[in-house]
């Protein structure tokens, strides 16, 4: 998956900052690594809101996961890396906050239930899901793809037994919120990102919540 940014409007000044990060971060990727380009947007995202916490990594997966995917990348003096090396120390001291720990706890169930047995990478991609849902906006765009495409590919990739089951074809955040309240036992509830969103009363026009 190639690391594109589509912004909403809000966003659209970080897109060049996050792209230079993305770009800057592949360059220590293994050639051709499937989900590279997944991580180097998520990462160059949160790196251009400046705000690490934003990609749903606590520090410890952080840190796994730049050793893993992208070697030498914290360390390499690069300029285009300069705010890595700086925001990665401040995120190490102070980690990252859950501010809907039910919600998560759900929804990552969920992703262990149907990931699949090969990707070593799953563990960071269900992280990185599960905190895109907090936030009000198409899941996507969350994480910085240039569409509901990127999510599907990703999805199929790490969750296919999963993904199957979106027969009614909703939307990526809303199935994963009913699909985890499903798998609880629990009555359907949109994800705690949905409601601030602005397609919110065209996606939830069948449930109350």
């Amino acid at each position: 998956m190639d690391a594109v940014l589509t912004p909403s409007p809000a966003q659209a000044d970080l897109v060049k900052p996050a792209q230079r990060f993305a770009r800057a971060l592949l360059h220590h990727a293994p050639p051709g690594h499937p989900d590279a380009g997944f991580f180097a947007t998520v990462i160059g995202t949160s790196l251009a809101h400046q705000d690490l916490s934003r990609s749903g990594l606590c520090p410890q997966e952080l840190t796994e996961l730049l050793g893993h995917l992208f070697p030498g990348a914290l360390a390499s003096g690069e300029d285009r890396l300069a705010a890595l090396a700086e925001q990665y120390a401040g995120y190490v001291t102070y980690g990252r906050g859950d501010p809907k720990p039910g919600f998560t706890l759900l929804l990552r169930v969920l992703l262990d239930a149907y990931r699949a047995p090969e990707p070593e990478t799953t563990p960071w991609v269900t992280g990185v899901l599960v905190h895109a849902c907090l936030r009000p906006d198409h899941l996507w765009r969350d994480l910085g793809l240039s569409g509901r495409e990127d999510v599907t590919f990703l999805l199929a990739r790490h969750y296919p037994g999963l993904v199957v089951r979106n027969v009614r074809n909703l939307r990526w955040k809303k199935f994963l919120a009913y699909s985890a309240c499903e798998h609880a036992g629990l009555p359907p509830s949109a994800a705690p990102g949905c409601p601030n969103c602005e397609d919110y009363d065209v996606c939830y026009t069948d449930t109350p919540d």
